[in-house]
């Protein structure tokens, strides 16, 4: 072999290791979201656990093929073991990124999507309609809780697939058997907007017997709007003297503190009156607070099932130009008195499981609290 040849081939060599040796684009991502991770976790111990050494296994996993959301897939495979709310990785294809992005946005408007008003939840390999939001175009369309999402336009059901310029083709089941289709005109809208929309279409008098019953449905708590919404409706039902007052809590995202229930403690006007706070798995965060506080002041009675115990303070990440949305548990809070939330909820008062498959157009949770308005 000749001396150019040579050198050529040794260069060659080493420029192939040196790109060997050069993470792929999947494995600079791995690499730096779990590092954010490592420095924002706030147990610092990683809950007992091996961290890097956890880190390092998963990171053998990832494939330079790898796509977002297989990457995210792998990635909360990890986060998972940490056991933590407020913990976990979002891409484009998520509605939880989008959500989240518009949740942490101090504009209401931010950050929109063609929005349906319905939150779906996935069961096995199909996907429910785990709530509907008030006055929403898939409320509109009568699309109801618990209804089996078939397909959209043709294809599997994706939340994030409406068409935001016309009207979609969306197919579903109330029972399992029997299908039926329907037209949603999805609107352009943030999450935050469309949760703020649908708590302020919430309030409503519900005639039980001889009685009247203030209804609103608090969707979030994440902007100082969602407040004003509420003490307008509770001001409202104070001056058409209501006669009960129920607050559903159930759904949506958290953010909220016990403000929101100022106006609902002894002292106040409507401490008058009986009141009724619907709970599910679907409360998290600032509304578990919320109950809790419920509870600990002696406001009135949760009505429903274990809250989600989701109680850790979430950071929002928004690593490699907002191509992934990363949330992790940076703070634990425990309020005084209030007994901890984390990984455990607040147990309801009167127990009734939350339906979220083929409910019928029936809320039990809600007829519950009514049932026990009519008997007091």
């Amino acid at each position: 072999m000749s001396p150019r040849i040579f050198a050529l081939s040794a260069l060659l060599f080493v420029l192939a290791r040196v790109h060997a040796a050069e993470p792929c684009q999947a494995l600079r991502e791995y690499d730096g979201i779990t590092a954010i991770v490592t420095e924002q976790f706030y147990d610092r111990t990683f809950r007992g656990m091996d961290w890097p050494a956890r880190v390092a296994r998963y990171r053998e996993q990832v494939s330079c093929g790898d796509s977002d959301s297989a990457l995210a897939a792998q990635i909360n495979t990890l986060l998972s073991e940490l056991h933590a709310s407020h913990t976990g990785l979002y891409t484009k294809n998520d509605l939880d990124y989008w959500a989240l992005r518009s949740i942490f946005s101090t504009q209401t408007d931010a950050f929109p999507i063609a929005s349906s008003g319905i939150w779906p939840k996935r069961i096995g390999q199909a996907q429910y309609a785990a709530y509907v939001l008030e006055a929403s175009p898939a409320a509109q369309a009568g699309v109801l809780a618990g209804d089996l999402l078939v397909s959209l336009d043709g294809a599997p059901f994706d939340p994030l697939k409406f068409d935001a310029q016309g009207e979609s083709t969306l197919v579903v089941s109330s029972d399992g058997r029997t299908q039926r289709t329907v037209r949603v005109r999805a609107v352009l809208e943030s999450t935050q907007s469309a949760f703020l929309r649908a708590s302020i279409a919430s309030e409503r008098e519900i005639p039980v017997g001889n009685k009247r019953v203030g209804y609103f449905h608090l969707w979030a708590g994440t902007h100082a709007r969602f407040l004003e919404s509420l003490d307008a409706a509770l001001a409202s039902f104070e001056r058409a003297h209501v006669d009960a007052l129920i607050l559903d809590l159930r759904g949506g995202f958290g953010g909220a503190g016990l403000e929101y229930i100022e106006n609902l403690a002894p002292g106040k006007p409507l401490a008058r009156i009986p009141k009724y706070i619907l709970i599910d798995d679907g409360v998290r965060s600032g509304k578990e607070w919320i109950a809790a506080g419920v509870r600990q002041q002696k406001i009135g009675t949760l009505v429903g099932s274990k809250t989600a115990g989701a109680f850790l303070g979430g950071r929002a990440n928004q690593p490699f130009d907002s191509k992934y949305f990363l949330y992790v548990a940076w703070a634990a809070f425990v309020p005084d008195g209030i007994p901890p939330i984390e990984g455990i909820g607040v147990a309801p008062d009167v127990a009734v499981p939350a339906c979220r498959v083929f409910c019928g157009g029936r809320d039990r949770q809600l007829e519950k609290a009514l049932e026990l308005i009519r008997r007091s």
